[in-house]
């Protein structure tokens, strides 16, 4: 493939999955953090739309105070299609990252993006 054709495709997949992909990251920060769950001493209740859009991050359905939908296996397609790009765009700019800098300078970062993950993951065991 190309470089144009690398950037195009990185590009475009980049674009069409970006609203999908902010909305897990997001949704997927608060629930690192379990704001999306009461707290068991009553001193922090959520707000509904924080556990409703907690429930299609973690359940595939969107979940309001009338109605308890099945899980949506159209919308889980879609998530496994967004994973698939997210890797391709991934994978391609980690190869732009190579053909327009210095490698040294991309092993470097690519090392150290998995160093500290694992460390602090690590440390918490300590």
């Amino acid at each position: 493939m190309n470089i144009k054709a690398m950037r195009n495709v990185h590009l475009y997949l980049g674009v069409f999955f970006a609203p999908l992909l902010l909305f897990f990251t997001i949704s997927g920060a608060w629930q690192t953090f379990d704001l999306h769950e009461a707290s068991r001493d009553g001193n922090y209740t959520p707000p509904a739309i924080i556990k409703s859009l907690s429930q299609v991050h973690k359940d595939q359905r969107w979940v309001d105070a009338n109605k308890v939908p099945k899980s949506s296996v159209p919308f889980r397609y879609l998530v496994l299609l967004m994973t698939v790009g997210i890797l391709v765009t991934t994978i391609l700019g980690v190869m732009m990252a190579f053909k327009y800098t210095k490698p040294w300078m991309v092993w470097f970062w690519l090392a150290w993006g998995i160093i500290i993950p694992v460390s602090l993951l690590y440390l918490a065991r300590l």
